[in-house]
């Protein structure tokens, strides 16, 4: 998920952020109407491409009816129970990143940064939409653009992370074979890069030295690469990793590694719900254990970082039905199927609708959509009511 775009800037004299001063911010993400909708349509014609095209030609949509027809309403109950629980532990990173934000708007906060973000996709104006949703609550601007933009790293971070999860589960379980050697490969590669991540991230907020030297050698990669590009344009990198380090150090410094916990806590959750749902619809323990399912969750779950399809539609699906179908066999297929849809319905279905709903109480009186100068108003700090316990 993309980090939020900056809506503050840097004063130059003071080194001290502004909150008085507007900036494009993520008022330039905000899409018109027409694009909207084209955006809108780019996942309409991938889950045509995935569910009408592509699924059929290997499962029979008829026996997935038929695993969900054998839902008891007791089963049904438990996992909606399941799912409005991953709703809100999904908004933990929010709670511990933003001051005084509650486990209900956490929560929201999710909702509504997945679900606008997985109807309306291409950019990451949706973390500016849940941004002014957030200084509607009352949140300041500094704390407001800290906690979402770290949100997304932070979350990147612990997908990251997801893998060595599992691979431990994997050798206290003593569970090997096709999913093995893929969570080895994928857990050497994820860490290499989380580690990496985290220290780069670490040494930016707790060492002026350090994000100096990252500072002049990221100038000095950038101007080598845009050179043999033949670009004219040159980002101030050194002043943007020293801005990033004003803005969100003493956040990452007091609340980083509890959000970096919570996170994790996500993944795991979603995991959860996962096994939860392939165990409802008929899928034993001994067709696949919860150390193979895990396995197959933290691999799609770092693949799917890089944006496949827009607004996570009908990839994520394909990846899950394929890797866990690879252990369980082809016999099983339409019955995993049918577990996938059941984990998806809560983790991607049902946040589009309840976000929309969410984005309508909380502009109430006001078009759903905000403009781009309504955004402006909000990064100069006007138009939000003072801050009130949430």
């Amino acid at each position: 998920m993309d980090s939020v775009t900056d809506t503050t800037t840097l004063d130059a004299g003071s080194g001290e952020v502004d909150d008085d001063v507007p900036t494009p911010g993520p008022a330039q993400a905000v899409p018109s109407r027409r694009a909207a909708i084209l955006r809108s349509a780019f996942v309409l014609g991938v889950l045509f491409v995935v569910f009408v095209l592509i699924l059929p030609q290997f499962i029979d949509y008829s026996d997935v009816i038929e695993a969900f027809r054998d839902l008891t309403l007791p089963q049904i109950a438990v996992m909606t129970a399941l799912g409005v629980g991953a709703w809100l532990i999904s908004g933990l990173p929010f709670v511990a990143l933003i001051p005084g934000l509650s486990i209900a708007r956490g929560a929201s906060s999710w909702l509504i940064l997945g679900g606008i973000g997985a109807s309306i996709p291409l950019g990451p104006w949706n973390m500016g939409i849940l941004w002014i949703v957030v200084r509607g609550w009352g949140v300041g601007v500094k704390p407001a653009t800290s906690g979402i933009g770290l949100y997304g790293i932070i979350n990147q971070l612990a997908r990251l992370g997801t893998p060595l999860l599992a691979l431990i589960v994997l050798i206290v379980t003593g569970a090997t074979g096709e999913a093995g050697g893929a969570a080895v490969l994928i857990t050497l590669l994820s860490t290499i890069v989380f580690v990496v991540a985290s220290g780069i991230l670490l040494a930016i907020v707790r060492s002026d030295r350090a994000a100096d030297w990252l500072g002049r050698t990221g100038q000095r990669v950038a101007t080598w690469v845009l050179d043999r590009l033949k670009r004219s344009s040159r980002p101030n990198v050194e002043q943007a990793i020293h801005r990033f380090r004003d803005q969100v150090g003493d956040v990452v410094r007091q609340r980083g590694l509890v959000a970096m916990l919570a996170s994790i806590l996500v993944q795991v959750t979603w995991c959860v719900m996962l096994i939860a749902s392939l165990r409802v619809v008929g899928i034993s323990d001994r067709v696949l254990s919860a150390a193979d399912i895990f396995a197959v969750f933290a691999l799609v779950s770092v693949i799917t970082i890089i944006p496949i399809s827009p607004g996570g539609a009908g990839v994520p699906e394909l990846l899950y039905i394929a890797g866990l179908s690879a252990i369980a066999g082809g016999q099983h297929e339409s019955t995993i199927t049918a577990g996938v849809f059941l984990m998806r319905l809560y983790q991607w279905f049902l946040p589009i609708p309840i976000a929309w709903l969410l984005l309508k109480g909380a502009r109430r009186g006001k078009p759903m959509l905000p403009t781009t100068a309504e955004l402006k108003a909000y990064a100069r700090d006007e138009g939000a009511p003072a801050a009130v316990p949430s």
